[in-house]
Formats: structure tokens, C-alpha cells, sequence
């Protein structure tokens, strides 16, 4: 069960994007504190990490220039992020909730929601009609199973259109569902009230085409100011409710 949720993370329409994000967020974080476990294992020079270190602390910040940059970075990223997505999944909560309404799937298949009250990431995958499978890991390491134990549960309502909800905004392209005169609107339309909101793939058909053409994978990484890195991440995913800069002063 756990290997297949992470192949699940490993393999949504998240999985490319977010492979930039959590790269440069690495990458960045480690020249902050002076470790360079990223930059040994892509076999960058001692006299490169140190001019990264200096512009780092003038400001600077590191983006990735490739071909296909979400291709590149997913197949650095693809086996680091596979033994951590594993190891969290192996110390999850999990439950088998049965649901008092049918529900659908979403295209990004294995859900996360941060849960910020409970300091934990909460998973959902719809894994029949009225069945869900769900995941709740603490970021604090004590409050984890030491071992993968499923429990069994039983939504009331409420609970179980909560759910409904988080699975109908999830989705990017599709959701699928168990009838064809399933209201995603406005179920959509509750989770925008009920603030359930997920980060956007800002070009979510350039992510499926990704991969698909031969690109070349030679890359470079490049130093440039805080605003520009700012801007390079979100050409790939947006928190929610992102405004840019000019929709603000509007």
C-alpha cells in the first residue's frame, strides 16, 4: 500500500512541477546553511560552490536553465523525493473510511492537504464508489505510527462531503466520477467557501507533454536576484488565490 501511494505522488500531474520547487528549495536552503549535499551529488566544483555561496548571501538565489526543465529536474529529483514519499507513507495513520455517498476521483489520483491547525499532511484516495483511503502523517516525528497500521472508519455527512470537496478542487484537468449527473460545480463552488484550496499548475498541458520528446539534459544553474527566482517558480505552480504583482496595485 505504501509503495503504491508513492508511486501515485511520484507519477501525478504534480510530480513535475513540484520537482522544480522542492529542487531549487533545496538547493537554496543548502547554500543558506552552509551544506552542500545536492551540489556534491551533481559534482559541482569547490571554487563554483563558493561564488554561489557569495551571491547567495548578496541576495542572490539559484534557478536550473534546461531544455525541458520539468523533464531534467523530475529525473534528478525522481529517486531522492521516491525513498522520502516512501518512508512518510510507511509512517502514516491510515484508515479505511466508508463513505454515506458516492464519490469521485480526481485526476491527481493521491490527494495531500496541509493540515496547518494539526502541523500535518493529510492524504485521501478514493478507492472504490464509497471507500476511501486516507493518511494523516504529523511533521512531528513522535506523533507517527512506527509502523503502517490501516484502521477502519465510517464519515458521517459532514465528513464525508468535506471530502467530496478537497476531491473536486483538487483536480486540474478531470474529475471522475461514478455518474454522469454528478454536480461537480458545485461541489467545487463549497470548497471555494469552505477555503479548501489547492497550489496551481500554471500550464498543466506543457507538464503532460513533458517527457513525451527527446530533450537534451545538459543544464546549468544560474544566480539571479530574489524577485526573478520568485517569478521563475511560479512559471510552474501558484499558491492559491495568486495575484500577480499588477492585479494587487489594480
Amino acid at each position: 500500500m505504501c509503495t503504491y501511494c508513492t508511486f501515485l505522488k511520484g507519477t501525478s500531474l504534480f510530480s513535475k512541477p513540484g520537482a522544480v520547487v522542492s529542487f531549487l528549495a533545496q538547493i537554496n536552503m543548502e547554500l543558506e546553511k552552509g551544506e552542500y549535499y545536492i551540489f556534491r551529488e551533481l559534482k559541482i566544483p569547490d571554487f563554483q560552490i563558493n561564488l554561489f555561496q557569495k551571491a547567495f548571501l548578496q541576495g542572490g538565489r539559484i534557478i536550473i536553465e534546461s531544455e525541458n526543465v520539468l523533464q531534467t529536474v523530475f529525473r534528478l529529483q525522481f529517486e531522492r523525493m521516491l525513498n522520502s514519499n516512501y518512508s512518510e507513507f510507511l509512517n502514516c495513520d491510515w484508515t479505511i473510511s466508508n463513505s454515506p455517498i458516492e464519490l469521485p476521483m480526481s485526476d491527481i489520483g493521491l490527494i495531500k492537504i496541509s493540515l496547518t491547525d494539526l502541523k500535518a499532511n493529510h492524504y485521501i484516495l478514493p478507492i472504490g464508489p464509497r471507500l476511501l483511503l486516507e493518511g494523516l502523517f504529523y511533521y512531528e516525528g513522535s506523533k507517527n505510527s512506527s509502523r503502517p497500521v490501516v484502521q477502519g472508519h465510517d464519515l458521517n455527512p459532514i465528513e464525508a462531503e468535506y471530502r467530496l470537496d478537497c476531491i473536486c478542487s483538487s483536480a486540474v484537468l478531470e474529475v471522475i466520477c461514478p455518474h454522469k449527473n454528478f454536480d461537480i460545480a458545485a461541489s467545487r463552488e463549497r470548497a471555494s467557501a469552505k477555503q479548501i484550496m489547492f497550489t496551481k499548475i500554471v500550464n498543466p498541458e506543457q507538464v503532460l507533454v513533458s517527457g513525451l520528446q527527446k530533450a537534451n539534459p545538459a543544464y546549468c544553474l544560474q544566480m539571479v536576484s530574489e524577485d526573478d527566482y520568485v517569478k521563475f517558480v511560479h512559471s510552474f505552480v501558484r499558491p492559491p488565490n495568486f495575484k500577480m504583482k499588477q492585479d494587487i496595485r489594480q
